[in-house]
């Protein structure tokens, strides 16, 4: 994300996990279970996939009973992120503008601040007590695999500030 744009994913505790993205104009903070889907992984495929081009991502995390989706779209070279909200899992207020937030950026700035934020989470707790606190595993994999593609496949840590 670029200047400013910061999201965090706090250690998950009993299937819930805090999230806050926040951007000049944007605080958002919202407490995701683990249930239906994996979110977190989601969010780092996600990254993985805004990065390498795919014009369309979305997350969805399930508040109990809100539902927020992140929708990433990324043309060229710029990745605008939408925050929705809906009152639950069947959206079926379509007619409401339900978006939220709004943040762009340029996509390499934006996978780095994912990146950075899973990084963060990874380093904040050991992976079986992740997996027993989230019901999922640490998406290590999509991770590295987001971190190769922000260093060009340069082994070294990308570049800019946290």
């Amino acid at each position: 994300m670029a200047e400013g744009q910061r999201l965090d994913v706090e250690a998950p505790a009993h299937g819930w996990a805090t999230v806050r993205l926040t951007a000049p104009g944007v605080a958002l903070e919202f407490t995701a279970s683990y249930t239906p889907g994996d979110s977190i992984g989601d969010l780092a495929r996600s990254a993985v996939q805004s990065l390498a081009g795919v014009p369309e991502e979305v997350v969805t995390w399930n508040t109990e009973p809100v539902e927020c989706e992140f929708r990433f779209m990324a043309v060229a070279g710029r990745t605008r992120l939408e925050v929705y909200e809906f009152p639950d899992a069947r959206h079926l207020r379509r007619d409401v503008d339900a978006r939220t937030a709004l943040v762009e950026g340029d996509t390499p700035a934006m996978a780095r601040a994912v990146w950075r934020g899973l990084r963060r989470l990874q380093g904040s707790v050991p992976a079986c007590e992740f997996a027993a606190a989230w019901g999922h595993p640490f998406p290590v994999a999509a991770v590295e695999r987001l971190g190769e593609g922000l260093r060009g496949g340069v082994g070294h840590e990308p570049a800019g500030p946290a």
